[in-house]
């Protein structure tokens, strides 16, 4: 039972879920970092590490969204990303874990060692691996493989872009009342996180108005600037208040989504997956004086938001909390034995 669960009894029974995650996720003081940076207080929270083999915040989503394909007789799953997206390759893990098969419709990103080894963990996995150059060609994909699926397209459970649907969103407004646990009686000023399908940001800035914190989410847009992330944030923020006041009647209904938000645009750089300005120097700084690993499409963009806050004055002598989002556990070793002759032809250019 998650902590969400125990504050609203009714969620116990209105819920699905499904134990991947081991919570909760250490909550490591980064001193070092603080004091280059002007902080007062710096907190790394390391959702890195919140399951095995795989961490990273796509698993508190996958707790819901996967116990709710079981609970449906789905025998697969079919989820979308960017070629080495970790949320699809996060989705075929736990997708297996639980006895799914899994489609992964993966568009171009620019290549590197990083998307290679991924693509290799798909081929080691047996992830269904399909290619698409864009969104509708993500659809058209999608539509064929569940037109094909042996046991029908309704015993296929799809699983939204980084899966962030409400049900998805409500892992992390428990994850902000954990945080709450760990920092009782002293919320911090701002919470900064990667803003990709803003899932996991709307949760959390949900999560906080229960906690009635002051804490600002800061969410570093990672995806390109026409997707309409604001409208996004919104509806899942709004959807997910909803869904949780109608299956328990003492969860409250908030005004204003965002009365404790705000995207920040000016890290994307020219694009996904392109490091922009100051994203490798803040990955250095991490690793350097927190002794965390960043990379440069995620956490990277969303730490160089952090650290040009810090340099303009704005959290001078404030308290911060940096979540990482990405997964820290190495790959099983079985997976450099995959090659690109293992994998669709589409796919053998990232090697």
């Amino acid at each position: 039972m998650t902590l969400l669960m125990e504050s609203y009894p009714s969620l116990h029974e209105a819920l699905p879920y499904l134990q991947l995650t081991q919570l909760p996720t250490p909550l490591d003081s980064a001193d070092r970092l603080a004091a280059e940076l002007g902080l007062r207080r710096l907190w790394i929270k390391r959702d890195d590490l919140c399951a095995e083999p795989y961490g990273g915040n796509k698993v508190r989503k996958l707790e819901h969204l996967l116990a709710d394909a079981l609970g449906q007789g789905c025998d697969a799953s079919l989820t979308f990303g960017a070629a080495g997206s970790n949320h699809a390759l996060a989705t075929a893990i736990y997708s297996r874990r639980a006895g799914l098969d899994c489609y992964a419709v993966l568009t171009p990103q620019p290549p590197t060692p990083r998307v290679a080894n991924t693509l290799r963990y798909h081929a080691w996995l047996g992830t269904r691996l399909l290619t698409a150059d864009g969104f509708p060609e993500s659809l058209a994909a999608r539509d064929a493989a569940l037109a094909a699926h042996p046991t029908g397209a309704d015993k296929v459970y799809e699983v939204w872009w980084g899966g962030s649907s409400w049900l998805g969103a409500t892992g992390f407004v428990n994850a902000a009342l954990e945080l709450g646990q760990q920092l009782a009686g002293d919320p911090p000023d701002f919470l900064y996180v990667a803003g990709g399908t803003m899932g996991t940001a709307a949760g959390l800035a949900l999560g906080l108005r229960l906690l009635n914190w002051p804490t600002q989410v800061v969410a570093v847009r990672v995806v390109p600037i026409p997707t309409r992330l604001p409208d996004t944030f919104e509806r899942l923020y709004r959807e997910t208040n909803a869904e949780l006041a109608a299956r328990d009647a003492g969860f409250p209904t908030f005004d204003d989504p965002y009365a404790n938000f705000e995207l920040r645009d000016e890290f994307l750089g020219t694009g996904y997956a392109v490091p922009a300005e100051g994203t490798q120097a803040a990955v250095n700084l991490g690793k350097k004086l927190a002794g965390i690993e960043l990379e440069t499409t995620y956490t990277g963009k969303a730490m160089a938001g952090l650290v040009d806050d810090a340099r303009t004055g704005r959290l001078k002598d404030k308290t911060a909390v940096f979540w990482l989002t990405y997964n820290s556990h190495p790959y099983p070793s079985a997976v450099q034995d995959m090659g690109a002759a293992d994998l669709p032809a589409e796919f053998q250019r990232y090697f």
